[in-house]
């Protein structure tokens, strides 16, 4: 099954003017580094469906992997630049062979399951419309001249299900055909109400819903990556960086994980990490300034695994901290929650300590624990009593074995069996959540 991505600029002259959704146009752009190299760790062949200003981004500049790149749709920019659903559409209804479409904000760390690739109808899941959607619905309803008559069911009861497509594809080509015929006829039909209506929210209902009730009347089915089936604006843990490759192998940043701080910062750490060439050639682009300060990097592979390798070998003191400090320690609290868990699973006898730079502020009611990154953003993250005694417990290096002992002494006598074993389970828990929030550190 082929697999494809599709990007439309939407008319911009330069890719900063568009964000996309994202924080930044630069968060954009690291999404689709992210996404492409991803996907190609498990698939030879990922072709681009793009215009041309994507071209020059994509392609020319970044010179991301894609093994075949079309250069198709500008025809679409007689379009509102934010029905971007409709380059999805267009991408949908040039295939005559299987394919799987991959948003450009979607990663994976395996192949998709053999039985799904051979599916007739492919999406990512099912999630439930709930007022989300029939609020967004009643801002554009009115504003429409043509409605297909296979939302009739949702226009009269506005209540069901739809399907979310961060990927989208299978075998039945001729449903593809019938589908975004109706979706164009949609769009095209009501070009008056461009003007009047959030576009944003009208690609919802003539891509994902219309999708989902066009496979109902004419029965067919249609295969999931998940089985859950969320609320339409409840996704919850598709940002969790955290929890690849082991216990997640797929995250789609749709909505607000696209402005979340932490999650978009991890990404770029990510793609800092794994992918630093097109990092660089990514600053070429969007002209930002790369770290805190001035400092000497190359952007090479070897030279993230020098610095890690360097912070990792003994605890950083505030006599430390370099121009790179950050962002060692950023690279380094990449995949070590996951590692973290593995060491105490295995019994290691690792140490631990709070970084230093990352100041606990308890004051005015409020507790927090204030860190910054590598781009010198400082974010704020809550704590509570329990990790207030944690954090203090960690103000020096100390053993695992130890620090657990520690928090033992904090427990009544009577603490015993599952009660024992769940307070176990929520330090680790908390471990490493502070490790990789980049406030603690790990030795071994």
């Amino acid at each position: 099954m082929k697999i494809i991505q599709s990007f439309w600029s939407g008319k911009i002259n330069h890719i900063t003017e568009n964000n996309f959704g994202w924080v930044s146009s630069k968060y954009n752009l690291l999404s689709w580094i992210l996404s492409v190299n991803q996907l190609r760790k498990y698939y030879e062949d990922v072709e681009l469906y793009t215009d041309a200003l994507g071209a020059e981004i994509l392609i020319d500049r970044l010179k991301l992997p894609y093994t075949k790149v079309h250069v198709v749709l500008n025809e679409l920019d007689g379009y509102h630049r934010d029905l971007w659903a409709i380059s999805k559409i267009k991408t949908y209804s040039l295939q005559n062979e299987p394919f799987l479409h991959v948003d450009g904000d979607a990663f994976i760390w395996s192949a998709f399951p053999d039985d799904l690739m051979r599916a007739q109808l492919i999406t990512q899941n099912l999630e439930v419309t709930t007022d989300y959607y029939k609020k967004m619905w009643v801002n554009i309803e009115s504003h429409l001249d043509y409605i297909p008559d296979v939302l009739e069911t949702y226009k009269n009861t506005r209540d069901g299900f739809a399907c979310n497509m961060g990927i989208v594809g299978g075998v039945d080509i001729d449903f593809y055909k019938d589908y975004t015929a109706e979706a164009f006829k949609f769009v095209d039909e009501n070009t008056s109400a461009w003007d009047k209506i959030d576009n944003n929210n009208f690609n919802i209902f003539f891509e994902q819903l219309l999708f989902y009730e066009l496979a109902k009347k004419q029965n067919k089915q249609v295969d999931y990556l998940f089985d859950e089936i969320p609320d339409d604006n409840k996704y919850v843990g598709f940002g969790d960086f955290d929890k690849v490759p082991k216990e997640k192998t797929f995250l789609h940043l749709l909505g607000n994980y696209k402005k979340d701080v932490f999650t978009t910062r991890t990404m770029e750490s990510y793609v800092l990490k794994y992918y630093p060439e097109y990092y660089e050639r990514l600053l070429n682009i969007v002209k930002v300034p790369a770290f805190i300060g001035e400092c000497n990097y190359n952007f090479t592979e070897a030279a993230n695994d020098e610095l890690i390798a360097r912070f990792s070998s003994s605890a950083q003191t505030e006599d430390k901290i370099d121009e790179l400090y950050f962002f060692s320690r950023d690279l380094t609290a990449i995949g070590l929650p996951q590692r973290i868990m593995d060491m105490i699973a295995r019994g290691d006898n690792f140490t631990l300590y709070k970084l230093p730079c990352n100041e606990i502020n308890t004051s005015g009611g409020f507790n927090e624990v204030l860190i910054k990154d590598f781009t010198g953003y400082e974010q704020s993250i809550p704590i509570d009593e329990i990790d207030e005694v944690l954090l203090s417990e960690l103000m020096q290096p100390v053993s695992y074995s130890a620090l657990m002992a520690n928090l033992m002494t904090y427990l009544d006598d009577d603490v015993k069996g599952s009660a024992l074993n769940g307070f176990i389970k929520m330090v680790n828990e908390r471990l490493a959540y502070f490790v990789s929030r980049k406030a603690v550190g790990v030795i071994g």
